[in-house]
């Protein structure tokens, strides 16, 4: 689904960053007409097709597009009310690009603006906060917990699984090697409600430690879905014959699990990707 941003009437010094992949076009739509040419990109050669609407305008990232890279935009609005203008941050990720960005403008007071910021940061930190501390409690959940635990061996047949190790389509850039790859698929007590997990065993060819920072699930023309539960025991030395295990899990609609997906993998820099092709769910 489309990334929300409200924009304040009066400035508040910060600017929103937004994720953009290589070659993942992302479409910014406005509730209000652009002033014609206002368009600011930086390094705007470096993009390989940017083009303007009325209310909107579309960029196409370069493939070259690296971890972490910066990219400031900044756009001014045609019927003079403030907001006048709107300026983002583009920030290079190998994985979690987003696809559109749909930006209203609002009549609030800064006062207004600040008081609900802060409401929901104290309200996240104190979710953040009570999730660490029954993670740190219980261990992970779902079909992650159960091999985590030890109930479940990754082939165990008591949810549905499938060894998806031999059609798997890799990169040759890929940082670590893959040794046994296994997808799993249990019903919830939703109705039309699955979870669905891969486990992947990896050798780290490299020199360095590699441990998992995050994950993203991408299906043929679906957005990008982030990792609902991801669990690694210990770190992935380098040049070791024995892999290490490594669990990402989703919570997904029975339609939104059909297909063929790429599991993407990557570690705290960004820039150690793993990226596993034709991953199925049985």
């Amino acid at each position: 689904s489309p990334s929300s941003v409200e924009l304040p009437a009066e400035p508040t010094g910060s600017v929103r960053e937004v994720c953009i992949s290589p070659e993942l076009p992302i479409t910014f739509r406005f509730d209000s007409p652009l002033v014609p040419g206002s368009l600011e990109l930086q390094d705007r050669e470096r993009f390989e097709d940017v083009s303007t609407g009325t209310r909107s305008f579309n960029i196409l990232p370069p493939s070259d597009l690296q971890p972490g890279e910066r990219f400031k935009v900044v756009v001014r609005f045609a019927d003079g009310a403030a907001p006048t203008s709107a300026a983002f941050m583009l920030v290079g990720h190998p994985a979690l690009g987003t696809r559109q960005v749909d930006v209203f403008r609002l009549k609030r007071t800064v006062e207004d603006y600040q008081r609900e910021n802060q409401e929901e940061r104290k309200k996240s930190q104190r979710l953040g906060q009570e999730l660490e501390r029954m993670r740190l409690e219980k261990g992970p959940g779902g079909i992650t917990g159960l091999i985590a635990s030890g109930l479940m061996a990754m082939k165990d047949q008591s949810v549905k699984a499938e060894d998806i190790t031999r059609g798997l389509t890799q990169p040759a850039s890929n940082a670590l090697g893959t040794d046994t790859v296994i997808s799993y698929r249990s019903t919830t007590r939703a109705a039309n409600v699955v979870r669905v997990a891969v486990a992947v065993r990896l050798k780290n060819p490299g020199t360095q430690p590699w441990t998992v920072r995050d994950a993203a699930l991408m299906g043929k023309g679906q957005q990008v879905t982030p990792v609902t539960m991801l669990w690694q025991p210990s770190p992935i030395l380098p040049d070791t014959e024995k892999p290490e295990v490594v669990v990402v899990e989703w919570e997904l609609t029975d339609r939104e699990a059909r297909g063929t997906f790429t599991l993407k993998l990557w570690d705290e820099s960004g820039k150690r990707l793993v990226t596993l092709g034709n991953v199925t769910f049985p």
